[in-house]
């Protein structure tokens, strides 16, 4: 299998942030190009990744097993997927850690993957665009991320639920990672390799 590492860093106590990685839906709903196909449990979800290649998109359906170790902050995320109009498969294991950071103020995620593609899409695991792409997408998750800490903040210095307007339990826009929703998630990998590549000019020839 290959292997890939990343980190980030949110600016949320590690308690908070690690009650939200328990939220399946919402963790999915910050990752671009994923979404729920039904109601998942503590321990396991079914849903599908979008990966659009210019003319080519590749519709991913899996399932994924989740292991938690609350008492050190840490998870193991092992998926499976298959895009039966390219003939594609993916298959991985996710693992993370949530670090304290700024004295406990923020959170350090330390994510490792270890994944294995075949099929049509096995040509983009050489050449390092994997890698690009998985940066790429590991720095909109964290920004993702961050917005719905924010929000959740918001909303509690807001009025309460049951207070709003016209009586009833105040509702939000669909998310994303929930089952059903329907606003569109899908990711535009060749969009994301081409602010990679723009990322690489500027480290060769510095900002103008």
């Amino acid at each position: 299998m290959a292997e890939l590492k990343q980190e980030f860093v949110v600016a949320q106590p590690r308690e908070k942030v690690w009650a939200v990685f328990q939220d399946i839906e919402t963790v999915v709903g910050c990752l671009p190009g994923a979404s729920l196909t039904e109601p998942p449990t503590p321990n396991h979800a079914k849903g599908r990744m979008t990966v659009k290649l210019g003319p080519v998109k590749a519709n991913f359906a899996g399932e994924a097993d989740i292991e938690r170790d609350e008492a050190g902050y840490t998870g193991v995320i092992k998926g499976s997927g298959i895009d039966k109009s390219q003939g594609s498969r993916a298959k991985g294991n996710v693992r993370y850690a949530l670090e304290e950071a700024d004295g406990g103020g923020a959170t350090k995620v330390v994510v490792a993957v270890d994944y294995t593609l075949s099929g049509a899409l096995a040509q983009f695991s050489r050449g390092g665009i994997v890698e690009a792409v998985a940066a790429k997408l590991t720095e909109d998750f964290a920004a993702n991320l961050e917005a719905e800490l924010s929000d959740g903040e918001a909303a509690s210095d807001a009025q309460p639920a049951s207070s709003a307007p016209g009586g009833g339990e105040a509702k939000g826009e669909p998310r994303s990672g929930k089952a059903g929703g329907s606003r569109s998630n899908e990711l535009n990998a060749l969009s994301l390799i081409g602010a990679v590549i723009k990322g690489w000019f500027r480290k060769l020839f510095g900002a103008k």
